[in-house]
């Protein structure tokens, strides 16, 4: 039984070192595996989390400070700690005292009221989304107003704004668009009127203790 310690590095997170010195004060013994990737790639297309996984054997334990280690989407999430728990491996929380182990009802119970948040997610974002569209279908002045430049931009600042609407991640949006960060976060604060509801603000975020792992 090997206890591996699973982190991904974020720059954003300040409180990165201090809890990987807590969880490695609590299992000195746990072989520390780290990524440097941004959060919304999946686990499984991680280098360091795949090779790890690849060697994970029915007994072992993962060990996480909190589930955004796999990512703030629901589904990624989910599918990673059930990809983990098929295969016969532990999953031990830090932050809170939860495990999910192999064959057990209270972990299904756990999973199915992540996936039950997630659906009420992505009824958000798509409520949010259609809100977004009927106002700018609506009152087409106010996209004119809003998102004034060259016609030439209108096209790709629609394209953001709709990907944004959607639930993408910034960095997400920036690489489909073929555009600077800088860039996708303008428009997204141009659209904060347009959506009433705080999809914007709250997509992609799941529940987060101790710092932000973006």
């Amino acid at each position: 039984m090997t206890h591996y310690l699973y982190t991904r590095f974020s720059p954003r997170n300040r409180a990165y070192q201090e809890h990987v010195d807590s969880m490695l004060a609590q299992v000195p013994d746990a072989k520390h595996v780290e990524d440097r990737v941004r959060g919304f790639i999946p686990p499984m297309e991680r280098a360091e989390f795949y090779q790890m996984y690849q060697t994970l054997q029915a007994g072992d334990t993962v060990i996480v400070w909190w589930l955004t280690a796999f990512g703030k989407d629901f589904s990624q999430v989910n599918s990673t700690v059930n990809q983990l728990l098929d295969k016969g491996v532990t999953l031990q929380l830090m932050c809170e005292p939860l495990c999910f182990t192999p064959h057990s009802e209270q972990s299904q119970t756990l999973l199915n009221l992540l996936t039950g948040y997630e659906k009420v997610q992505t009824m958000h974002r798509l409520f949010a989304a259609e809100q977004g569209r009927q106002a700018m279908k609506g009152d087409p002045s106010l996209w004119q107003q809003k998102f004034r430049g060259r016609p030439a931009n209108q096209a790709k600042h629609q394209q953001i704004a709709t990907l944004l609407l959607e639930g993408n991640t910034l960095q997400s949006v920036a690489e489909q668009c073929d555009v600077s960060l800088s860039t996708v976060k303008r428009i997204k604060a141009k659209l904060t009127n347009l959506d009433d509801e705080g999809g914007l603000r709250r997509r992609g975020h799941m529940h987060q203790r101790g710092g932000d792992e973006s």
